[in-house]
C-alpha cells in the first residue's frame, strides 16, 4: 500500500464536495454519499477505479466530514435520511471508523447509517464496534463461494471464504442488515451467483428477514479509470435485466431492485453551478490528485474540481497555490462532479 497520504481536515484548503473520489456527494436524494479514504486492501482485477495503486491516498478526518454533513443536513431536511459510506477503497482501514458512525448516527433527520466493503477485514470484535457505534447496513461484495474465484478476480492469494460467511452470520445476529453485492461477470461467474442467491434463501429459511438480508447483481462495466478483466465481454443492460428476471422465476426471489426498495427519493441539492462540458473556469489549485497526472482544484470554499493534467505536464508542488484556467470535460449534473483538462489547448 503506498506511504504517501494526504490528510485532510477543516485546516485544509481542500473542498469536500465536487471531486469523485474524496469528501462528500450530493445526488440530490435523502442519500448522502461519503468517501472518506481511498486506500484498499485488495487490487480487484475489475476495479472501476483502480483502487489500491494509487501514487498518493487520501484520508479525511472524520469530525471535518461530519460537520459537512450537518450542513447538507439542514438543507435537504432533517428527516429520513440515509449516509452511505462509500470510499474509492476499503471502508474498514478508516481508523476513525467508530467515532465517524456513532457521530453521523447521532445527527437528527439520519435514519440509516450504510457502508460497503468486501468485508475480508471483518472480524466479531470490529462487527461488535459496527453495532455499538449504529451502523443500520453493510453492503458486502462477494462474487463466489468458492476460494479459487474470489482469488482471481480480487487478484489475491488468499481468500477466506467460510470465515467471511461466519462474519456474516455474527452481523445478522448483531441485528445489522447486510446486502450481498456480487458483481456478475458474462462466462465467469454465473454458477455463482445462483450459490450465493441459494445462500440468502437459506439464511431467509432460518429466519432472518428479507431486510436483513439482501442480494443486489452488478452489472460488470468498463470504465476508462478502471481495470478490466481481459477475456469478458459486458453484456447490454436488456440482457442483464433478462438473466435477472430468469433467475427470479426460478428461484422466487427479486433480484431487480430500485430506489423504492432502499427508500431512496428526491430531496433539494446543495449547489448547481450550471457548467457544462466545453466551459471555462478559473480555479486555484490546491492539492496534488492519486495520479501523477491528476491534482485537485478549488472553485469556492465549499467545491472543489478534479484537474487532469496533460502531457507532458505532471504534478510538482510549484503547481500549489496557482491560479490556472481549464476547460470543463465533465460535469455531471446528476451528483455535480466536476473534471477539468490543464492545459486545454
Amino acid at each position: 500500500m503506498n506511504e504517501n497520504i494526504e490528510y485532510i481536515d477543516a485546516k485544509s484548503d481542500i473542498p469536500l464536495m465536487g471531486v469523485d473520489f474524496l469528501g462528500v456527494i450530493d445526488r440530490g436524494t435523502n442519500v448522502i454519499e461519503l468517501k472518506p479514504l481511498t486506500m484498499c486492501n485488495l487490487r480487484c482485477k475489475y476495479c472501476f477505479v483502480s483502487s489500491g495503486d494509487y501514487n498518493t491516498n487520501f484520508v479525511v478526518n472524520s469530525y471535518h466530514l461530519v460537520e459537512k454533513v450537518k450542513e447538507i443536513v439542514k438543507i435537504k431536511g432533517n428527516h429520513d435520511l440515509e449516509i452511505h459510506l462509500a470510499p474509492y477503497g476499503e471502508m474498514l482501514l478508516y481508523n476513525e471508523l467508530p467515532e465517524l458512525l456513532k457521530s453521523l448516527s447521532e445527527i437528527t433527520g439520519v435514519s440509516t447509517v450504510s457502508m460497503q466493503s468486501n468485508g475480508l477485514l471483518l472480524s466479531k470484535n470490529i462487527i461488535e464496534k459496527l453495532k455499538k457505534n449504529d451502523l443500520t447496513r453493510i453492503n458486502i461484495s462477494l462474487n463466489s463461494l468458492k476460494e479459487e474465484t474470489d482469488c482471481y478476480l480480487c487478484n489475491c492469494t488468499h481468500y477466506d471464504v467460510n470465515r467471511l460467511l461466519g462474519n456474516i452470520y455474527t452481523l445478522l445476529n448483531s441485528n445489522i442488515q447486510v446486502l450481498i453485492a456480487p458483481v456478475w461477470f458474462p462466462g465467469e461467474n454465473e454458477k455463482d451467483i445462483e450459490e450465493i442467491i441459494e445462500l440468502v434463501l437459506k439464511l431467509r429459511r432460518e429466519g432472518f428477514s428479507k431486510q436483513q438480508i439482501q442480494i443486489g447483481i452488478q452489472k460488470y462495466l468498463i470504465y476508462k479509470t478502471g481495470r478490466t478483466l481481459k477475456k469478458i465481454k459486458p453484456k447490454s443492460w436488456g440482457y442483464f435485466y433478462l438473466q435477472l428476471s430468469r433467475l427470479e422465476k426460478r428461484y422466487g426471489i427479486k433480484l431487480k431492485l430500485g430506489p423504492k426498495d432502499f427508500g431512496i427519493h428526491k430531496r433539494p441539492q446543495v449547489s448547481t453551478f450550471g457548467l457544462k462540458r466545453g466551459d471555462l473556469i478559473k480555479i486555484k489549485i490546491v492539492s496534488r490528485g492519486r495520479w501523477m497526472n491528476e491534482c485537485i482544484g478549488k472553485i469556492n470554499g465549499s467545491h472543489g474540481i478534479k484537474v487532469l493534467l496533460r502531457k507532458p505536464i505532471i504534478f510538482s508542488e510549484e503547481l500549489i497555490g496557482k491560479v490556472i484556467v481549464a476547460k470543463i470535460i465533465k460535469a455531471n449534473y446528476r451528483d455535480n462532479i466536476l473534471t477539468a483538462l490543464f492545459p486545454y489547448n
